[in-house]
């Protein structure tokens, strides 16, 4: 997504290809899966996971999908 940050994960997702959403959306599960308490939220234009702290974060660019843990995320899904 270039130029307009997202209003949330849906509309993130919904701005790209659907091959692309589909792993977006394989992404989004599986996260959800691992901490079904985190939140949904768009920070630095991406989506992230929130719970005391950001847990993950994650983005889709031309040739990859960029998946972003943070201390806090790493130790969640140990």
């Amino acid at each position: 997504m270039k130029g307009k940050i997202p209003a949330s994960i849906d509309e993130y997702i919904e701005s790209f290809p659907e091959a692309t959403r589909k792993i977006l959306e394989q992404v989004r599960a599986t996260v959800r899966k691992a901490a079904p308490k985190a939140e949904e939220a768009i920070k630095y234009a991406m989506p992230t996971y929130d719970m005391n702290g950001n847990l993950v974060h994650f983005a889709a660019f031309t040739n990859h999908i960029g998946f972003y843990p943070t201390p806090a995320g790493t130790d969640e899904f140990k």
